[in-house]
């Protein structure tokens, strides 16, 4: 396990510390999320203890995760199941979020934003309980420190050099659209062919 710059175990400071930038992502910039439910059906709700990375220790908010390609997102999401999709994730959907302005966001994978608060490269994809309780921290601090920032951006751990990482908290900056996995059959084949996923129906059947 690797050694944890002191920022892991230091408070967060209530005011945003100088010289910490966040950028702008351009309208038009898709992102692509799995998930068991249609966008319309998704509650903003925070969970009262934190579940995944960066959900906010208050639980006073929804963060939703969601990857820059297709790819980025089944493998975040499929991982754990070593990529099988199962037959009854035949009716889940597939999600893309197309953003309907500038997207302002909080970019972690900066040498500079890391050095500021005092952490690195593992508060993206580290395990160790500190950073994720850290993690769940800086979800609170960052919607304190802008009030209309509109997403976190880090590097995935499943496809570092093809896709992005979004941790966004509502939809008013994106338009979206979503399918049930069986049908796009499209995207079926390319994560079978390209990626080694398997799919657990037969593809161009609606199971």
């Amino acid at each position: 396990m690797p050694d944890l710059p002191a920022g892991y175990r230091a408070p967060l400071p209530d005011v945003r510390p100088v010289g910490l930038r966040r950028r702008r992502v351009d309208k038009g910039t898709e992102l692509w999320r799995a998930d068991a439910t249609p966008p319309t059906q998704w509650s903003w709700a925070g969970f009262p203890t934190a579940r995944f990375r960066f959900d906010p220790e208050s639980g006073l908010f929804r963060t939703r995760y969601a990857a820059s390609t297709f790819t980025g997102a089944f493998r975040e999401r499929y991982r754990p199941t070593g990529l099988v999709i199962p037959a009854d994730h035949a009716a889940h959907h597939l999600v893309r979020l197309t953003a309907k302005r500038h997207l302002r966001v909080f970019d972690l994978r900066t040498e500079a934003n890391l050095d500021i608060l005092g952490v690195d490269d593992q508060i993206s994809t580290g395990q160790h309980p500190d950073v994720w309780d850290t993690c769940h921290r800086l979800a609170d601090a960052v919607k304190h420190w802008w009030n209309d920032l509109d997403a976190l951006v880090y590097r995935p751990r499943t496809t570092p050099e093809s896709s992005v990482n979004y941790a966004f908290f509502s939809l008013d900056a994106f338009s979206a659209e979503s399918w049930p996995l069986a049908q796009r059959d499209d995207i079926l084949t390319e994560l079978v062919l390209r990626q080694d996923f398997t799919v657990s129906w037969d593809i161009g059947n609606d199971t």
